[in-house]
């Protein structure tokens, strides 16, 4: 991943974002570029999102695919999360843009190789911090595999992994479960 380094300043890195015709990640104080999304990327991550839109369309939650800016207060961060389902009614950083989400309750990433390394280290280390957050997802796109790190504790999370098509997947945060399979019949 490419870090811009030169803007430090949220207020800075709201407007250079809000001006730009690429999305850029703004973690540690540093500006990252995003990455394009492949086929297979979308496809997952397009399977996964209509399921999980399906299974709260008439809940209190709301769920938003790649454009949906999500804010860490802890961290004073911004990301693009492939999915981001919020925990009830959105709250956003106080601004008049309703553009920065505060309150997620689970983050999907589908991984790319552009991007595993990061989604998996920085970013992973960046969420844990928002108060709300129950689940961090990682969804490969090379093999059938879901990671699920899921909050036990303010300091602990713990992962639970599935490779086989015909398990069965749950989300604690939203009380859902799926076949793996079936964000994978496609591949």
């Amino acid at each position: 991943m490419i870090k811009i380094e030169n803007i430090v300043e949220i207020e800075d890195y709201l407007s250079f974002e809000r001006n730009s015709s690429t999305k850029h990640e703004f973690l540690f104080q540093s500006i990252i570029p995003m990455a394009g999304a492949s086929y297979e990327h979308n496809l997952l991550a397009g399977s996964l999102f209509a399921l999980i839109w399906f299974h709260l369309r008439k809940s209190n939650k709301d769920v938003f695919q790649n454009d949906m800016r999500t804010y860490n207060p802890i961290s004073q961060g911004f990301i693009y999360p492939d999915i981001v389902v919020s925990d009830g009614k959105p709250i956003f950083r106080e601004d008049e843009k309703m553009d920065n989400l505060m309150n997620p309750v689970m983050i999907i990433e589908v991984l790319s190789p552009s991007t595993a390394v990061y989604d998996k280290s920085d970013k992973f280390i960046a969420c844990k911090t928002i108060p709300t957050l129950q689940e961090y997802v990682l969804v490969s796109t090379d093999t059938p595999e879901i990671e699920i790190y899921r909050r036990e504790n303010e300091d602990h999370w713990s992962l639970i992994k599935e490779r086989e098509l015909n398990h069965h997947v749950h989300f604690n945060s939203i009380d859902f479960s799926f076949e793996l399979g079936e964000i994978y019949q496609r591949k």
